[in-house]
């Protein structure tokens, strides 16, 4: 192997590391036409063609939406054609990155055809604005690898499971008794018990607007100096364990103060903010458990109609028990679960010892992508000083 095939296989391997963190941007050159629109393409054609399939009325003979579909095909593909003979690429090929044009055929082709072939204006309005949401979806999903980010996390989580049970018992003991008190309240249960599933979910997501909110405006202040090292040392001490330990030695330099993008900023935030709300899901989701089953042991029927002033809705008879699972217990277990959850990140954020608790590990780790990003900057300016 060549002195020079080493390191970019290296660097190879630490832009894959990155993405498997679920920090793309911390890529060099992360390019949002070629790194990201283009890896959306299979995604962005497969919604494509299932539109073409209801380019018709229902009310239209069979075979006459037949001919509509293939019409609806066949004016695609010229489109397409036409396309790659402008720009001299075979007829039919596939675009290599996918840009303005692309993007626009994606977003305008479908409802164009849906006016002018089935006439129906309103649906094609609506198939605009889905088209325009399927694509910021996917943009954002594969941009900010929230796929990545997610198993991330929730790896994190598994691993550090202990730990934020200890965290949780230390933290909530006094809310434990007070929502066990709340739980045996006639007043909740007439409340979240009998309380429309739309109005329900509701509720439960300003609970989470807000949990997120309060750990958006604290992760500034957590995030501010991750970027920076003082020492040499301390970033050759976070990268052991990953593909850049090996860029060290060829490198020689590295970057300890490289200013980070606000794509870059936006980025890591987000994985920080991803595994912090999967603590507090976790959470939430145990004072859920809890809850659920205590109920489906302590509650009866009886009791749960005197409190709600109206029959319970049995999802489940627990006959060998003498009770049942019902909607109304789900839903007071499901309400409290998510106050929980809000009440869970309040303590934290505002109990020093138990904040810091709390963001160190996550934010050690984006210590640890940044100290890697460190290196990974100094192994490409050493690169392009020594590019033989």
């Amino acid at each position: 192997m060549s002195a020079r095939a080493a390191p970019d296989e290296t660097l190879n391997a630490t832009e894959a590391w990155f993405r498997r963190q679920g920090i793309p941007h911390l890529i060099e050159d992360y390019s949002t036409r070629r790194d990201i629109l283009t890896r959306t393409l299979p995604f962005l054609m497969a919604v494509l063609m299932l539109e073409l399939l209801f380019t018709f009325s229902p009310d239209w003979p069979w075979w006459t939406s037949v001919l509509s579909v293939v019409g609806a095909m066949l004016a695609v593909t010229a489109v397409w054609v036409g396309i790659n003979a402008v720009r001299r690429r075979k007829l039919l090929s596939l675009p290599e990155q996918v840009g303005a044009v692309e993007v626009l055929v994606f977003l305008l082709t479908a409802p164009a055809l849906t006016a002018i072939i089935v006439g129906d204006w309103t649906y094609a309005v609506l198939e605009l604005a889905i088209n325009a949401l399927l694509l910021l979806g996917a943009y954002l999903t594969v941009g900010f690898a929230l796929v990545p980010i997610l198993r991330w996390g929730a790896r994190r989580l598994i691993r550090d499971m202990l730990d934020v049970l200890g965290l949780f018992a230390r933290a909530l003991p006094l809310l434990l008794m007070f929502l066990t008190f709340l739980f045996i309240n006639a007043e909740v249960w007439q409340m979240a018990g009998t309380i429309d599933y739309g109005i329900l979910g509701a509720l439960i997501g300003l609970f989470a607007l807000v949990t997120v909110a309060f750990l958006v405006f604290r992760l500034p202040l957590e995030l501010s100096n991750l970027a920076i090292f003082e020492r040499p040392e301390r970033v050759l001490e976070l990268v052991q364990g990953t593909p850049a330990a090996s860029l060290v030695d060829s490198s020689g330099s590295l970057k300890l103060d490289a200013p980070l993008r606000r794509g870059q900023w936006a980025n890591v935030g987000l994985v920080v903010l991803a595994a912090l709300a999967l603590r507090v899901v976790f959470v939430s989701a145990l004072v859920g458990a809890f809850f659920f089953v205590f109920g489906a042991i302590a509650m009866d029927s009886i009791t749960i109609s005197s409190w709600t002033k109206s029959d319970p809705r049995v999802l489940l008879d627990l006959e060998w028990l003498g009770r049942a699972v019902t909607v109304e217990l789900l839903q007071v277990a499901a309400f409290l679960a998510s106050f929980s959850g809000f009440y869970f990140t309040i303590s934290i954020l505002t109990n020093r010892e138990y904040r810091d608790e709390f963001f160190e590990e996550v934010v050690g780790d984006a210590r640890r992508a940044l100290a890697v990003r460190s290196v990974y900057l100094g192994a490409l300016a050493q690169r392009e000083e020594d590019p033989s």
